[in-house]
């Protein structure tokens, strides 16, 4: 079997057909078509994302259930199919989408309105579109001429009229504002919208004097074209989707982060943009000349802060200015070339720095984003307290943002700007860089999206997006230069390379050189595959390079039209030129405005081509289709197919036909899915119905045979499972190719995006009722369901009411709908009942309130959010209306201390800041919020303030302010003696204030605070004798800081034996201290007792002793202290002598144990007549003279 896919590693020897002529003679005839063309292609396996259950109990085109419309129901004038025509012996097809098309029309009419009961399909709800906009909007096309894709400001188009006296010919009007002007236009990747802006030339000026080449009259330049232009975002039938103004707000910029906080405010216009584009998770990206690059969703909102893609450093050609404070303000770089692609966008600037930008959201792997290299910076909303719900209030701005890492979850929309050093290769291999091109992370093997650069010498350059952690930087030659400029003679063998477009696939990249030669070669540049030369045609290069699916390539030259290149050199042309519009328009009734716009879009199995007023598909015929209405085919399905035909006129062949088929087994089964393939695959609904006839027919016919029955007795065939699937894709197809709609989506496209994604899609581009019906009809699973219902509902309550609809009856009216119990409606019993067993999901009702509240409906998003039972989804909803004490109590009740947490942080971060502030915080908590949350509350700046670098007047603020002077004097008490941050006398006087304050606060609690009071004025005192003491004997040592009264006595007396000269002074000072402080005297004994031991000061020791007949501690703790400070036998022996009463005989012993007399103890012992204690002092003594004196004795 021959591959699908041409352009193979080894490709076979190429086709004669075009190859070698001149593709741009008019002497080709390139409409010619060959239907007798012997052609055989590989049977395409389409992917079934389908719900198999489901459609076993849905009828195929007959089913009703849902707002799918019948494809017969498509705008006259819908997709037709055009002639074939061969490149080489592939058949290649222009499918008209969309004809007649007023690019920016915002009046849509819907010929099947009943189908969609809801008012937002009625009203034609616009997403991202305030009340106010929309009144705006006939002002704003009052002060704008459309010219097909290209809005002018009427004030410019007036002038150029005037000063050129073309008032009358809108051609040449036209014609001479695209010479002063550009339109940049996008398109979203899988038949999504359509994005454009025109901005003027920068390299335009006013030459009023100068003689232009036609008339002889200056040319009016793009001075005058204005400060500000409009982006655009239309469906492909060109409805309006959202109108982005340029240049952006100013807060938008305001909100720039930098590291010295400075604001960048630049003044910008319209010439600041250098290109556009969606991602394949339709985002618009907006890159201006300066790197500064704004991401927009499809309703027009910003989805991430503005950020540079390539910083401004030193070595930059673009300078910046210093501000006043000397520091330079934060810019970027001026850049040479921007490319948009699938997963974010790349850079080169002029200085050859590079940057890789990549735009991920909440369905990325967060461990991607983690593994992103050393040098890379994230950029991600603004954080807030709780996440992704306060992006929907009013008031949250969803442009503020900065680089702080992700710590729950990634936040909806962020982006990793990975910046390449290609600067210092360029330098060092002395070259410099041309254009770039990005091939996705999903094919490169890094698993990182890889830039591709060309060089000034024909050579290729690839930049790994992880250059910390790769060799060389992760820069690599790839020394293409002898492979894509052979050429054969066909130019110079160092021509560099000026255009690069990688396939859809990603496994080869097409490459268009200066010396006009078009090379594709694999990824890997291992192998070329296609060598085209198209400098016969025009020695410039295409205005657009792009692939059609995977086996060709499209190239667009202004006046040339539309060159579709094969895998072996085949080619065909289409003028898409004035002629070839003129004769769209006698067929189609559109209008043409001077010079053709034509701007091609690459899909991955075609190529949308966008004039005008046309949109269209350069698709290859897929092989299904081929083998069915290919002249002369006898394959299975052509057979059915045939046969079908005769029965549908009455031929008496039909049956004679189909029996034929069903002559080998397995045959009428092929034939059946061969037409089902080729169904999908078309875009004509009287062809579609056809195949669909015929496969009918076949399973008819089939359900004759006794023996196809009983394959699978009493369960549907594999064929009729695949019909009613091929019939609802077709349904669903047909519904969004709408005109009304304008998705060109194919069914290709379709299976890539899953119905997920085409539900997701709908639902972005405003369609929610459409997508809702659509995952009703398809039995999504519960979850998209419901969603899109929520979706839905939003868009009924944020849509103008009829005058007599009260709140409550929105209200129940949106129930209904997100119940999918639409107000006069019919479902099935079995869908009720589970309707009714099983409520929504969770969040729908917090959803569709929060859209009722941005509306200024908050009687009705009070009735929703009331319904909500998923408190998560329920605290959310109310902290973005702002109920705070409504959410604490719906978290206090969930007994869910996150969410309590999360309800104090947001009441916090919607408080001003400042000391106002800050009041109403804690009264507000205090006062509104329940228990739980006050006790949360407190319990987190209690132990905030217990750290030593926490702050503790929160906490004592909160015990205040609920009546609890105990806690909150303790509080300060306990701050002020962690206070380290002084040293010395400042350290101790800011304790001492501190414990004033608390003093104070425990004043105020009256009896309930009397000891605590007693015990920080004593505190206090004590400090104060301290620092005296400090003083008067010059020495930190006689009174250590945060000391107690008893090691404060202690510090005097051992200080004695320092300064012997104050012992005295230093006696007096300590039994005043134990005095004033209330110490007892046997405690002060012992003190005296431990100090004048532990500082060697015996004599003064036994002086102490003997100053009383009989010491109030006895005599034991001065024998103790003697022995442990291991003084001699006489010492210890004039202690224990002392202890001559009945009672101490016991101590007398103990004493001489424990200073090791062992002797002595035994006399004690033998004096007493205690057997025992003989015993003990032989058991311990390891004296043998002792041990035979205790066997003596014993």
């Amino acid at each position: 079997m021959k591959s699908t896919n041409p352009f193979d590693d080894s490709p076979r020897g190429s086709a004669g057909g075009g190859a070698g002529t001149n593709p741009f003679s008019d002497d080709n005839n390139e409409d010619e078509t060959h239907p007798n063309a012997d052609v055989s292609f590989a049977t395409s396996t389409l992917k079934n994302h389908n719900n198999t259950t489901a459609a076993l109990n849905t009828a195929s085109m007959s089913h009703t259930s849902g707002s799918i419309v019948e494809p017969s129901s498509i705008m006259a004038g819908g997709p037709s199919e055009s002639a074939w025509q061969d490149l080489g012996d592939l058949p290649y097809r222009r499918v008209h989408l969309y004809s007649n098309i007023s690019w920016g029309c915002t009046t849509i009419s819907h010929k099947n309105k009943t189908q969609f009961k809801d008012k937002e399909q009625q009203q034609q709800f616009q997403p991202g579109q305030s009340s106010q906009h929309s009144n705006n909007s006939d002002e704003e096309e009052m002060n704008e001429e459309r010219f097909g894709l290209s809005w002018y400001p009427k004030s410019y188009v007036d002038a150029v009229r005037s000063h050129q006296n073309v008032s009358g010919d809108a051609s040449e009007v036209a014609r001479l504002l695209s010479t002063t002007t550009t339109t940049l236009v996008a398109g979203c990747p899988n038949g999504g919208p359509i994005a454009a802006v025109t901005i003027p030339l920068l390299s335009s000026g006013i030459s009023g004097s100068s003689a232009s080449a036609g008339g002889g009259k200056g040319i009016m330049g793009s001075s005058g074209f204005g400060s500000k232009t409009t982006i655009r975002i239309m469906n492909n039938a060109g409805s309006i989707l959202a109108k982005i103004p340029f240049p952006p707000p100013k807060h938008e910029l305001m909100d720039l982060s930098t590291t010295s906080s400075t604001a960048v405010l630049q003044h910008r216009g319209p010439g600041d943009i250098l290109t556009i584009g969606f991602t394949s998770r339709c985002v618009l990206v907006v890159v201006l000349r300066d790197s500064l690059t704004l991401c927009y969703d499809l309703s027009g909102k910003s989805v991430l802060p503005p950020f540079f893609a390539l910083k401004f450093n030193s070595g930059n050609h673009h300078t910046a200015s210093p501000s006043r404070g000397g520091q330079v303000k934060l810019s970027g770089t001026e850049l040479l070339e921007a490319r948009v692609y699938e997963g974010g966008c790349a850079v080169l600037g002029v200085d050859m720095n590079s940057s890789i930008v990549e735009l991920l959201d909440e369905h990325d792997d967060p461990a991607y984003a983690d593994g992103m290299d050393i040098s890379s910076r994230r950029i991600v909303p603004k954080s807030s307290a709780f996440s992704s719900s306060s992006s929907s209030s009013s008031d949250h701005d969803p442009t503020r943002g900065d680089d702080s890492p992700f710590f729950l979850a990634p936040p909806p929309h962020y982006a990793i700007v990975t910046p390449l050093p290609t600067a210092m290769f360029s330098r060092s291999k002395h070259l410099s860089f041309g254009c770039i091109a990005v091939l996705p992370r999903q094919y490169s093997p890094s698993g990182r999206p890889e830039l591709f650069l060309s060089t000034s010498d024909g050579s290729v350059v690839v930049a790994e997006a992880n250059p910390s952690t790769s060799p060389n930087n992760g820069l690599t030659d790839v020394d293409c230069r002898s492979r894509i400029n052979d050429g054969g003679g066909m130019g110079s063998s160092s021509a560099p390379i000026i255009s690069m477009v990688f396939a859809p696939n990603g496994r080869f990249l097409a490459c268009f050189t200066s010396n006009s030669v078009l090379t594709v070669v694999s990824t890997t540049f291992e192998s070329k595959v296609l060598e085209f030369n198209t400098s016969s045609g025009s020695s410039s290069p295409p205005r657009s390079m792009a692939w059609c699916g995977e086996d060709s390539v499209v190239l667009h030259w202004k006046n040339l039209g539309v060159l579709l290149v094969g895998p072996y050199g085949d080619w065909l042309r289409f003028p898409y030129g004035e002629d070839d519009e003129m004769g769209t328009a006698a067929m189609t009734g559109s209008r043409v405005h001077g010079d053709s716009e034509v701007y091609l879009v690459q899909e991955m199995d075609c190529c949308r081509v966008l004039t005008s007023n046309v949109v269209e598909l350069l698709q290859r015929v897929p092989p299904g289709t081929a083998d069915l209405l290919r002249i002369g085919s006898i394959e299975p399905g052509a057979l059915l197919l045939d046969a079908s035909d005769a029965f549908d006129s009455g031929s008496s062949n039909a049956d004679e036909a189909a029996r034929s088929i069903t002559a080998r087994e397995g045959l009428l089964s092929e034939a059946i899915l061969d037409c089902l393939i080729a169904a999908v695959g078309e875009f004509d609904v009287r062809v579609q119905k056809r195949m669909l006839r015929a496969a009918s027919y076949g399973l008819h016919f089939a359900c004759k045979d006794e023996t196809y029955r009983n394959k699978n007795p009493g369960r549907p065939s594999h064929e009729a499972v695949a019909f009613v699937r091929a019939s609802r894709k077709l349904r669903v197809l047909n519904a969004i190719r709408r005109q009304g709609i304008g998705f060109a989506m194919t069914s290709a496209q379709y299976d890539a995006v899953m119905p997920k994604g085409v539900v997701a899609r709908l639902m972005a581009a405003g369609r929610p009722s459409l997508a809702a019906s659509i995952s009703e009809y398809l039995k999504l699973g519960r979850r998209v369901r419901d969603y899109a219902r929520a979706m839905k509902a939003s868009a009924f309550v944020t849509s103008p009411p009829e005058s007599s609809m009260t709140d409550s009856q929105i209200a129940e009216e949106a129930i209904r709908i997100i119940q999918g119990k639409e107000k006069g409606g019919k479902k099935a019993q079995d869908e009720e009942e589970d309707s009714l067993s099983s409520p929504p999901s969770s969040g729908m009702y917090a959803s569709v309130a929060l859209a009722a509240h941005r509306s200024g409906r908050k009687g009705v998003a009070d009735l929703l959010i009331m319904l909500e039972e998923s408190p998560e989804d329920k605290v959310h909803a109310l902290l973005t209306i702002g109920a705070y004490a409504d959410a604490a109590a719906v978290a206090a009740k969930a007994r869910d201390s996150n969410l309590i947490y999360t309800t104090i942080s947001a009441y916090e971060g919607g408080l001003p800041n400042n000391e106002e502030g800050k009041s109403l915080y804690f009264s507000g908590i205090i006062n509104k919020f329940p228990t739980e949350a006050v006790n949360m509350f407190t319990s987190y700046y209690c132990r905030l303030g217990t750290l030593a670098v926490g702050d503790a007047n929160p906490a004592v603020n909160i015990f205040l302010r609920r009546q609890k002077h105990t806690e909150a004097g303790l509080m300060i008490a306990k701050k002020a003696l962690l206070v380290e941050s002084m040293e010395g006398n400042k350290r101790e006087q800011q304790k001492i204030e501190m414990l004033k304050d608390a003093s104070k606060i425990f004043d105020v609690g009256g009896k309930d605070c009397a000891f605590q009071k007693a015990c920080v004025d004593e505190q206090i005192q004590l400090m104060a004798e301290q620092e005296q003491l400090r003083l008067a004997y010059g020495s930190n040592e006689v009174a250590p800081p945060s000391s107690s009264v008893t090691s404060t006595i202690m510090s005097i007396l051992k200080h004695g034996a320092v300064d012997q000269r104050s012992a005295h002074k230093l006696n007096a000072d300590a039994e005043r201290i134990a005095k004033k402080f209330k110490v007892p005297e046997k405690r002060l004994w012992h003190v005296k007792v431990r100090a004048f031991s532990e500082s060697g000061q015996w004599a003064v020791l036994r002086n102490f002793c003997d100053s009383r007949a009989k010491p109030p501690i006895g005599i034991k703790p001065f024998a103790l202290a003697v022995i442990k400070g291991k003084q001699g036998e006489a010492e210890i022996m004039h202690y224990v002598g002392l202890m001559q009463d009945k009672t101490d005989a016991d101590d007398r012993y103990d004493l001489l144990c424990e200073a090791g007399l062992w002797k002595k103890a035994l006399e004690e012992a033998v004096k007493q007549g205690d057997g025992r204690k003989i015993v003990n002092v032989r058991s311990l003594c390891n004296n043998p003279d002792i041990q035979r004196l205790c066997d003596k004795y014993i």
